[in-house]
């Protein structure tokens, strides 16, 4: 059985969540998007910006790089053991990137010492070889990775790879450096969007299935809230996680991405169409976000929700009902869980809403604030993603 229990940063022990502003301007960063009628940040000129106000789309200011870097936005962490005997790394485990990057002894002498991290020193493993390729990964917040390759042993959970390809951070600019977090990133989208050049390498999780260390060719994720972080799993389906059935879904991966068919939601049980509508699921971004007319319709349902031009999105009274809204993936509707609509703290009694918007883009983006009222079976080799309702 290959569980693979989530932890939390020391940041987010407790129940803590990101900021409302990091986690928006990280989406931003990471998918690129203008404003439209309602997101309060965008990127523009490669870099993300905080717009002034809901009818003012000019730019208030730049957002610092060191306030949405991944290394201290996202709430779980998963480790890792790299090595020979091995050293174990805490990862982000992120379903839109396809890297797998780590803090490394390639880096200057006061990047090592930087708080909180466990460092991959390659000349301290004994199944540790110098591949080739290079790999550079910019954020449009104007931060930066970069390094060269090895191959190691890289166990996750008790699925044991051999000859992993590893991209080792030799320079990470300063806003990585800011904060423990995590030790690096196991990206867990398609292979086509590895950076490594001039080829691009093998995912631990593509690895898993062509050496049929996998069976089935899975993995699956439950992300816990409050104390309980949840799990990923490798080659095994929890059922017991939920009663509810498990309904897969064609995945257009296209784009490098868990990319799915959602053509329709619902708000208070009254069933809205959204015609070629498509959403991916990103364990990499922590808010739902989903095109302006929904998101204008779901706070229109709550009393008193109202949009806060400083931050840059809705929110709500603390005391106000929530309503009750779900969300298609394929044929079925999966309600997202109230207590995560209601993001977190916006000061004099309000709550800022987690589902937000998309800004321009074309299709939805579907965050730890819709994952964590599922269960998902991502099956790479039929290119299929499986969901089922959550009671917890």
């Amino acid at each position: 059985m290959k569980l693979h229990q989530l932890v939390r940063p020391e940041i987010y022990k407790g129940g803590k969540r990101p900021s409302f502003a990091a986690a928006y301007a990280r989406a931003a960063r990471r998918y690129g998007f203008e404003t439209g009628r309602n997101a309060g940040f965008a990127k523009r000129n490669n870099v993300v910006v905080k717009v002034k106000s809901k009818h003012n789309k000019d730019t208030e200011h730049e957002v610092p790089a060191e306030s949405i870097q991944n290394v201290h936005i996202l709430e779980y962490v998963v480790p890792v053991k790299i090595g020979t005997p091995g050293v174990t790394l805490n990862l982000d485990f992120d379903t839109g990137s396809s890297d797998l990057w780590v803090w490394s002894s390639e880096l200057s002498r006061a990047s090592r010492q930087s708080k909180g991290h466990t460092i991959y020193d390659p000349t301290k493993s004994s199944t540790a070889k110098k591949a080739s390729g290079t790999w550079n990964i910019s954020y449009g917040d104007g931060s930066s990775a970069s390094g060269n390759v090895y191959t190691d042993t890289v166990t996750v959970a008790d699925v044991v790879i051999e000859g992993q390809a590893i991209e080792l951070a030799e320079k990470l600019s300063s806003s990585f450096l800011q904060d423990g977090g995590n030790d690096g990133l196991l990206g867990l989208a398609w292979p086509q969007i590895n950076t490594v050049q001039p080829e691009p390498v093998a995912t631990p999780v593509e690895n898993m299935i062509n050496k049929k260390l996998i069976n089935p060719p899975v993995f699956t994720v439950k992300l816990g809230r409050g104390e309980e972080a949840g799990f990923y799993s490798f080659g095994f389906i929890d059922t017991s996680v939920t009663p509810n059935p498990i309904t897969y879904t064609p995945v257009d991966n296209s784009q490098g991405f868990w990319q799915v068919q959602s053509t329709s939601w619902t708000l208070n049980g009254e069933t809205k169409e959204r015609s070629g509508n498509t959403t991916i699921l990103d364990t990499g971004t922590t808010l739902l976000l989903v095109a302006d007319d929904v998101v204008d319709a779901i706070y229109g349902a709550i009393e008193g929700a109202t949009y806060d031009d400083e931050q840059g999105g809705y929110k709500f009274p603390s005391n106000a009902t929530i309503p009750e809204v779900s969300f298609a993936v394929g044929d079925t509707l999966y309600k997202v869980n109230p207590q995560d609509i209601a993001f977190g703290d916006a000061g004099d009694g309000y709550t800022f809403g987690g589902i937000q918007s998309r800004g321009d883009l074309d299709f939805d983006i579907f965050g730890d604030v819709f994952l964590k009222s599922v269960y998902v079976v991502f099956n790479q080799s039929e290119k299929t993603v499986g969901l089922a309702q959550r009671d917890d």
